[in-house]
C-alpha cells in the first residue's frame, strides 16, 4: 500500500539572533567632574567598533581623568569589538586616563570579556546602566 503525504506546510522560524539586535548606537555624554561617558548601545563589532574608536577620537585632544564605557546595553561583542577595548584600554594608559567598563548584568558582554580575558586587564564593573557612580568605582569589582 502506497501511502501519499500532503506537501510539507511553511513552518514560520523565529528570527536570528542577528535580526533581533537592536540598531547600533554611540551616545557621549558631556564631561562630568573631570570623566566622560560613551554609552554603547547594539552590535560592538567589526562594523561598529570603527565608530567607537572615531567617537573617542574626538574627545582625545581634551585631558579627563576618567572614561566610562557603558556596555549594558550591548547584545553582540566579536574579536573585533574586543580588539577596539583592548586599543581603548591602551590608549587611556598612554593618556594617563582611568577606564572604567560598565556592565550592569550583560550577560554577553561580560562572557566575552571573560573568554577574551580581557575582564582582567579591563576596570569592569557591574554598576547598573548609567555612570552617576561610575567616577566613583573602585579599581576591581
Amino acid at each position: 500500500m502506497l501511502v501519499v503525504q500532503p506537501p510539507a506546510t511553511a513552518i514560520p522560524v523565529a528570527p536570528s539572533k542577528r535580526e533581533q539586535r537592536t540598531a547600533f548606537d554611540i551616545q557621549v555624554i558631556r564631561p562630568y567632574f573631570g570623566a566622560v561617558m560613551v554609552r554603547i548601545r547594539g552590535a560592538l563589532d567589526a562594523d561598529s567598533a570603527p565608530q567607537v574608536r572615531s567617537a573617542l577620537s574626538t574627545w582625545a585632544h581634551r585631558r579627563f581623568p576618567v572614561l566610562v564605557l557603558d556596555l549594558s546595553e550591548v547584545d553582540f561583542l566579536d574579536g573585533a569589538g574586543l580588539a577596539a577595548l583592548g586599543g581603548i584600554q591602551a590608549w587611556a594608559a598612554r593618556e594617563n586616563a582611568t577606564l572604567r567598563v560598565v556592565t550592569g548584568d550583560n550577560r554577553v558582554v561580560r562572557r566575552a570579556l571573560s573568554a577574551s580575558g580581557l575582564d582582567h586587564a579591563l576596570n569592569v564593573s557591574r554598576l547598573p546602566s548609567g555612570w552617576e557612580r561610575a567616577t566613583e568605582i573602585p579599581s576591581q569589582s
